[in-house]
């Protein structure tokens, strides 16, 4: 079985020992085949990006880039910092925001958008919370 998620975590101190299940968990449940690159980020880089990409001047949990490529998914790009502080106010772990944040992402890459409209939202959030009920046993 080949490695499909691939993580940089660039200096930054997080727990991601749980990737490999996710990995396998996606895989089942989605069909992923390609490659997907999850990148963390500071606060000031992924502001930039917002502010470039999706016009809003704020830093933001997490993007995604899908990539033109037959071998690469895309890419997910996290703020570990801005997790923490969602984990502290929604009363979560910091692995378990990083978690939910690296989901959230690659079903992004995968085609599913929570900004379409309620109806996708609510089949992502499914989804969402499907998998991480499967990660955590």
């Amino acid at each position: 079985m080949s490695n499909l998620l691939f993580l940089n975590k660039r200096g930054f101190t997080a727990d991601f020992s749980w990737l490999k299940n996710l990995e396998k968990i996606l895989k089942k449940k989605t069909k992923l085949k390609k490659t997907v690159s999850i990148a963390l980020l500071s606060e000031e880089e992924i502001k930039q990006l917002n502010r470039v990409y999706r016009n809003k001047n704020k830093i933001t949990d997490v993007l995604s880039f899908t990539i033109a490529s037959d071998d690469i998914l895309g890419e997910v790009l996290i703020c570990p910092n801005q997790a923490r502080v969602q984990a502290k106010k929604n009363s979560q772990t910091n692995k378990q925001e990083l978690q939910l944040l690296t989901i959230h992402g690659i079903l992004h890459l995968l085609g599913y958008d929570h900004e379409a409209s309620v109806k996708d939202a609510a089949k992502q959030e499914r989804l969402e919370q499907e998998i991480l009920k499967i990660l955590h046993k």
